[in-house]
């Protein structure tokens, strides 16, 4: 329960920084470019995802892997987009706490988001295209950061 109550005070910054507000808007410009990526990779390597699955079977999982596959086409977009919306929010308030407002500062910032949350993320496919793509998502993500500070301003 305290968890729910970080979040909701976490999201309640939103309404009062446009710093906090405009990251928020880019992560979820970025964790929809990914989420969308992420269904989409599921999707086109089922096979290689299902041999992943079933090295959950050591661990006694008594659902089949065609429901953990389907669960996993339902559930992973929007879970990424909720965490790339939080990573978004807390840049926006580290953002306005250091007074950051040089776009080039905040791409490279991104980019560095981006290359992490690459590292991280665990998809049926190269690592490789996994970091590209969370770099370009959250490059994506950046740009309206920009956009949407400057009409704050």
């Amino acid at each position: 329960m305290k968890s729910i109550a970080f979040i909701k005070k976490i999201l309640a910054k939103r309404k009062e920084s446009g710093f906090a507000n405009s990251g928020f808007i880019a992560g979820l410009v970025a964790g929809i470019i990914t989420g969308i990526f992420s269904l989409f990779v599921l999707i086109i390597n089922k096979e290689l995802y299902f041999k992943e699955l079933a090295t959950l079977e050591k661990f006694s999982i008594s659902l089949p892997i065609q429901s953990i596959w389907i669960l996993s086409l339902i559930a992973i977009p929007p879970i990424v987009v909720a965490f790339y919306c939080i990573t978004g929010l807390l840049s926006g308030l580290l953002f306005e706490k250091l007074n950051i407002k040089s776009f080039l500062i905040v791409l490279l910032f991104y980019i560095v988001v981006g290359f992490l949350w690459g590292i991280v993320t665990n998809l049926p496919v190269a690592r490789m295209i996994i970091v590209i793509f969370n770099i370009a998502a959250w490059l994506a993500g950046g740009i309206v950061f920009n956009f949407v500070w400057k009409k704050v301003k």
